[in-house]
């Protein structure tokens, strides 16, 4: 049935069917799991942007501001720091429920900070898959596997991905071999 799935989640172990095997199952790696920002590294930046404004404002006016005025500044340090630091907690916290999971019949994907999403993609829903490496990948050496379905996701819209992957090519092998084994 399930070989080697002690440290997979309940939740996860629970949806596995009885006869369905599990091919290789895995968590991302933390620290590029963390960066893993995509369309969020936008609202880091402005962040950064708000923050870095606020403190050299303070500098300039070399503290002889109004009351009102220290007020804004720290408002704004404030909001530039969470802009800048809330997604990357998010994620951090978000680690400890992310399981991806390949069995031979489907992908399941589970990851959430608050809440825990678990997304099921059955093979004959997919329609491509990817590996792709981009500039967090290549520091922490991982790589991430986009998977494109028969839903017909317009460009920027959510693509199911399996992110900072430790070995990249060969878990989309695995993929690749499960899924020419059903017919896909």
């Amino acid at each position: 049935m399930h070989e080697n799935t002690g440290e997979l989640s309940k939740r996860i172990l629970s949806i596995l069917r009885s006869d369905e095997q599990v091919l290789w199952w895995g968590k991302p790696v933390f620290g590029s799991f963390m960066l893993h920002l995509g369309h969020m590294w936008g609202f880091v930046l402005v962040g950064l942007f708000i923050f870095v404004g606020a403190m050299i404002s303070i500098f300039i006016a070399h503290m002889s501001l109004p009351y009102g005025f220290i007020a804004i500044l720290v408002l704004q340090i404030f909001f530039g720091l969470s802009m800048l630091f809330g997604p990357i907690a998010r994620n951090a916290i978000a680690y400890n429920n992310t399981f991806y999971v390949i069995t031979d019949r489907r992908i399941l994907i589970q990851t959430g900070a608050i809440g825990i999403d678990t997304r099921i993609i059955n093979f004959d829903k997919m329609q491509e898959i990817y590996v792709t490496v981009d500039l967090v990948d290549r520091i922490f050496g991982t790589g991430s596997i986009k998977i494109s379905t028969a839903a017909g996701w317009p460009e920027h819209a959510y693509m199911p991905t399996l992110v900072a992957l430790r070995n990249p090519y060969q878990v989309h092998e695995v993929l690749q071999n499960a899924m020419e084994k059903t017919g896909h």
